[in-house]
């Protein structure tokens, strides 16, 4: 009897349980909840579904069906779908959106069927508004496209690979590795890109990165399609790509930058040697100096028949050529033009002809083509002279025994940038028309090693020399504002072609004054040179020629020694001194007495700085070494 009692009291309590369950269910739950009978009327609702359906209690619903809310068009779709869970006995779930409330929202709905005693007697039904949700995928969605906009258009190369091969990459990618389309190279190997040495590398950095999630930027050589190279500048990130873990990869081709870095340090390099290269012939003229000078006087004053005289002869032969050997550092140096002229190089190789066959090889044929006209360039021709003898004669060793032919030809272009784009000197280069100067041989060639060394200085592929030909090719050809085109290979010689901007100026008639031998001047002469060996040699051949001489030893003892001398009229004045230098000297004596006669002289300057003078009357202007003829004809000019 007690375990009947204890049993109804256990159903009252399951009972009680339960209607408190389905109270709680249908007044307090966040979601909208119902059961319809067979025809789609409602029978219960919970205060949610009458907040979404505008009643003020669940009780309104009973008895109605969703025609009673909504239009007839969205009102047959619910009752459709309701039929459909009747007529199958299946659960329907779907996501709809609906107008509740002057707003619209979106609901993630289920619709299960009702069975009793395997009689199916209506529908129960449940929604969640899932608006917010809906939303944030929305806002997701439209996000991501943004982004694959960006990365679809982005410059820089994207790629994503899964598991090391490629499952996304964007059309600047594709390019990057030489394909045409990205699906091209989808599910290809990502590490086959790489050269094969350095694959096992790169593979340990990424395992690296990943397990210190470690990003750095790092330069890599990539292997396009076509087995060419590709420098880039990359960075990598871990992240998880459709679930999965992936590498992406930002790489920017460098290529461009490189070859700036490249050329940035060959400038560097040869305008570092050539500081060095033109003080060292600075100094080494001024010893020169004092050695031609003595030389020449001593020669003046020696008795005609003495043994001696040999000697002195030897003396300054060898000068000579210790001045041409500082000729060609100053050259190197680009400082070493000063004599600027305008010439047709037409005839200036037809004058140096007989000199090229007697210095090259006797197996090798000279060939010319020159160009019937020819815009005029303005150089120093003596230094243009150099330069064809030097890249004639390397052409000619280049033949060697062999029988070969050296090609000299000229002509007149337009060059673009696009063209100017792999020249030497391509900071001083600019777009325009020049006189080009083309030496070809069919000689030995070159390979990639010697073209990256040609112009340095002491660098020579001969058992002897000094190794200075080509840097003071180079070098002249900077100071001209000019350029070099080069192409050579192995086996199949090689082509020197010589860029120098054509001539804007009209041609100029240049008068020359004969030197007399028994010439003899007279006057005070100023003589400023911060060297004393050049201002004792100086005097000596300026009172030869019946001189009264002052010197001083840089600019600012100049000027204050030409205050106190209103006798001079006549100043040899040195370009480069310490404390004021020949150019602001030039300006102080100028403002002193406006028609003093100045004669500037140097051992080298840069050619910018000798145009400095064009216009202002500067009387002459005289190099360093010279000897007592060079002197006596540059007094005789002035």
């Amino acid at each position: 009897m007690s375990d009947t009692i204890t049993e109804q009291s256990r159903n009252t309590e399951v009972q009680t349980l339960q209607e408190h369950f389905h109270r709680v269910l249908l007044s307090n739950f966040p979601f909208a909840a119902w059961l319809k009978d067979k025809e789609d009327r409602y029978q219960a609702a919970n205060v949610k579904l009458a907040e979404y359906l505008g009643v003020a209690t669940p009780e309104e619903l009973i008895g109605k069906t969703i025609h009673d809310f909504f239009q007839s068009d969205v009102a047959d779709g619910i009752s459709a779908e309701a039929q459909e869970v009747l007529t199958n006995g299946t659960t329907i779930q779907s996501e709809k959106k609906y107008t509740v409330n002057d707003s619209v929202r979106w609901f993630d709905i289920h619709v299960s069927p009702i069975t009793i005693d395997g009689q199916l007697i209506g529908t129960v039904g449940c929604a969640w508004d899932i608006t917010e949700r809906k939303l944030i995928e929305q806002a997701l969605a439209e996000s991501e496209e943004r982004y694959r906009r960006v990365v679809e258009v982005s410059p820089e190369a994207i790629f994503i690979h899964c598991k090391g091969r490629f499952v996304f990459m964007n059309m600047a990618g594709a390019k990057l590795l030489g394909a045409g389309n990205p699906e091209e190279l989808y599910g290809k190997r990502a590490l086959d890109f790489v050269s094969p040495d350095l694959q096992d590398k790169v593979a340990k950095r990424i395992r690296n990165a990943w397990q210190r999630k470690d990003n750095p930027l790092i330069e890599e050589e990539l292997v396009r399609l076509d087995g060419t190279t590709i420098p880039v500048e990359m960075v990598s990130v871990f992240f998880t790509y459709r679930g999965k873990d992936s590498v992406l990869a930002i790489a920017r081709d460098i290529s461009e930058r490189k070859r700036m870095q490249e050329e940035l340090i060959k400038s560097q390099k040869l305008e570092s040697l050539g500081v060095l290269a033109g003080g060292i012939a600075h100094d080494f003229n001024n010893i020169l100096m004092a050695i031609i000078g003595n030389a020449d006087l001593a020669m003046m004053r020696i008795n005609k028949e003495s043994p001696v005289i040999e000697n002195l002869r030897r003396i300054e032969q060898s000068a000579a050529k210790a001045a041409d050997l500082a000729k060609q550092m100053l050259a190197y140096s680009g400082k070493g033009k000063f004599v600027i002229e305008q010439i047709n190089l037409n005839l200036l190789i037809e004058e140096m002809l007989q000199m090229l066959h007697v210095s090259i090889s006797k197996n090798a044929v000279l060939r010319l083509k020159l160009a019937h006209t020819l815009p005029l360039v303005d150089v120093d021709a003596t230094q243009i002279r150099q330069v064809v003898m030097n890249l004639v004669i390397n052409a000619s060793e280049a033949i060697g025994d062999k029988s070969g032919v050296i090609a000299i030809t000229t002509g007149c272009m337009d060059c673009d940038q696009s063209y100017l784009k792999d020249v030497w000197l391509i900071e001083n280069i600019k777009a325009g028309f020049y006189v080009y100067l083309e030496i070809a041989d069919t000689g030995c060639g070159m390979d990639k090693f010697t073209l990256e060394k040609i112009f340095e200085p002491f660098f020579t592929t001969k058992f002897t020399g000094r190794g200075l030909g080509m840097a003071a090719v180079i070098g002249i050809i900077r100071g001209h504002k000019g350029a070099i085109k080069i192409y050579s290979e192995p086996g199949k010689g090689s082509s020197f072609k010589i860029l120098l901007p054509a001539s804007e100026k009209p041609a100029e008639i240049f008068n020359h004054v004969p030197t007399q031998d028994n010439w003899k001047g007279s006057g005070t002469v100023l003589l400023v040179d911060d060297e004393e060996t050049v201002r004792g040699i100086g005097r000596e051949m300026l009172q030869e020629f019946g001189f009264e001489v002052i010197t001083a030893n840089d600019g600012r003892e100049a000027v204050d020694v030409f205050k106190s001398n209103p006798a001079i009229n006549l100043v040899i004045l040195d370009l480069t001194m310490p404390h004021m230098d020949g150019e602001q000297c030039f300006r102080e004596l100028r403002k002193l007495k406006s028609d003093v006669k100045i004669i500037m002289s140097s051992g080298f300057s840069e050619h910018e700085v000798t145009q400095k003078f064009v216009g202002k009357g500067i009387s002459g202007f005289i190099q360093k070494p010279y000897k007592l003829s060079d002197l006596k004809e540059t007094l005789q000019n002035v």
